[in-house]
């Protein structure tokens, strides 16, 4: 079986995605790093090329919709193991049906694709409520993240519109990257936490904060079950209010 190989970036990906549809049936897409030889293996390296990613996307959005190009998005984003082969698949499937693909629910190469669409889409709408900034000693507001999927760039819009007069780091301290918004400029780039010097009266706003999470609860109404099942365990570390 032949595999294309890519960088791990987005645009990587919709190159092997393009070269892939172009060789038809029977191969499949995989970051280079994950891949093992193989007696009947054949891996081929994809590159990065712009006019074949635009390709991928044109080409999506005209059999598909742009909820189809979403769904294409934000499965990439997911990082679980065999999504680009499960993206292949699903845009075969758009390439050949047109828009009534997205429809076809009872279909696997669909509902795997939704899933995961779904999945990080929801993970990115709870984020928006759990990110938690602090105040560094620049007076730059920062928030350590560690989702389950790659949905850094699914916040940024959301914080840029309303901290757009501040400048803030969100960082996603799973995969080592940060969005660094300084003076209405956007990067992206790697970054050590351990460097970063928290400002002097920043831990006495978050002692106040986390005592008034504490006494503003009613005792009488707590539910731990219901807590868990909103704010999961796994997110909590990251929260000032269930820092210890």
């Amino acid at each position: 079986m032949r595999t294309f190989l890519y960088d791990g970036g987005f645009e990587g990906f919709l190159t092997a995605l393009s070269l892939a549809l172009d060789s038809g049936e029977g191969c499949a897409i995989s970051k280079e790093e994950a891949t093992e030889a193989g007696l009947f293996s054949e891996f081929v390296n994809s590159g990065v090329d712009p006019l074949r990613a635009g390709a991928a996307r044109e080409l999506v959005e005209r059999r598909g919709s742009a909820e189809s190009w979403q769904h294409v998005r934000f499965a990439f984003l997911s990082e679980v193991a065999g999504a680009e082969t499960a993206i292949l698949e699903y845009v075969q499937l758009l390439a050949a049906k047109g828009p009534g693909a997205d429809n076809m629910l009872a279909d696997d190469r669909v509902r795997k694709v939704h899933r995961l669409s779904a999945s990080v889409g929801g993970e990115a709408h709870m984020f928006k409520g759990f990110v938690r900034f602090k105040e560094l000693a620049d007076k730059t507001l920062y928030s350590r993240i560690e989702p389950d999927h790659n949905i850094l760039a699914l916040l940024v819009p959301h914080f840029r519109a309303r901290l757009g007069t501040c400048n803030w780091v969100i960082h996603d301290a799973k995969r080592n990257n940060a969005a660094l918004y300084f003076k209405g400029r956007l990067v992206y780039a790697p970054l050590d936490s351990a460097r970063l010097l928290e400002d002097a009266k920043e831990a006495k706003v978050r002692e106040l904060w986390q005592h008034f999470f504490k006494t503003a609860a009613i005792k009488e109404r707590i539910n731990p079950r219901l807590q868990r099942q909103n704010v999961p365990l796994k997110y909590r570390k990251n929260l000032t209010e269930f820092e210890t």
